[in-house]
């Protein structure tokens, strides 16, 4: 059995994607998880180096800077998560090369599900100042999801309905909430459509994201929403008896 969050319980639903590449969380007690680090590899490599060897596993959430990075700080990104696969991973953001992501070790595919902690995986978001990029050089087309894939991840969401969401952007309930003054772009995002749509069909119990650059938290309906502003960071633990998850930390930085 997995863990359990606010006494509710759940079956293990299937695996999604490649597992043999991914992390797995199986035998993982704590999880950290960080937030966009826009190219800062080595304030992040401490953090996870520290955090690894304590025995906590480390998934970054979008906007690690792949595509982005210069050759040696791309070839040593490759290396740790190499050496630290299973343990240490990244969904992509909208600041990620989708193409470089696909290569990489420790890259989680979107809408892969980790039984174990039954937390699920999206990466992707629209980005705002896209009128201001090149296609290819600093930004890519296929940023977000396409609309086939998001619909197959909403229904699968629906199908298994994950107690953990670890995604790059989120809800616009939740950006309301955590950032009552912010300004949403209308119409929304495809994206944020989707994770709207799978917010409506089940509320999870956490709901952990980047993007937005600033740490910062609410509850919207029973789900507590966590951002992670840049260099952010906040832990999932896990903890006998009972086995329930808790989430602590949002530090402004790590």
């Amino acid at each position: 059995m997995g863990p359990r969050m606010d006494g509710h319980q759940f079956g293990l639903p299937r695996a999604f994607g490649n597992r043999d590449a991914m992390i797995k969380l199986a035998d993982i007690r704590n999880l950290v998880l960080v937030g966009d680090i826009h190219g800062k590899f080595l304030p992040f490599h401490a953090l996870a180096r520290r955090v690894l060897g304590r025995g906590a596993a480390v998934v970054q959430v979008g906007d690690f800077g792949h595509g982005f990075l210069d050759g040696g700080t791309a070839a040593g990104a490759g290396e740790f998560f190499r050496a630290n696969a299973g343990t240490c991973g990244f969904i992509r953001g909208n600041h990620d090369d989708p193409e470089v992501c696909r290569t990489m070790p420790g890259w989680i595919p979107d809408g892969h599900q980790d039984p174990a902690w039954d937390i699920m995986f999206v990466g992707g978001a629209f980005s705002v100042d896209r009128h201001l990029r090149t296609q290819g050089l600093d930004w890519w087309e296929d940023e977000e999801c396409s609309i086939a894939e998001l619909n197959g991840i909403v229904d699968r969401y629906a199908e298994v309905k994950p107690r953990i969401m670890v995604t790059h952007d989120a809800p616009s309930a939740a950006i309301e909430a955590v950032f009552p003054h912010a300004r949403l772009f209308r119409p929304l995002s495809r994206t944020m459509q989707a994770f709207d749509a799978m917010f409506e069909a089940h509320r999870p119990d956490a709901w952990i994201f980047g993007h937005w650059h600033r740490s910062a938290s609410a509850v919207v309906d029973g789900t507590r929403f966590q951002c992670l502003g840049e260099l952010g960071s906040c832990t999932l633990s896990w903890r006998e008896p009972g086995r329930t998850v808790r989430l602590g930390g949002g530090s402004a930085q790590v």
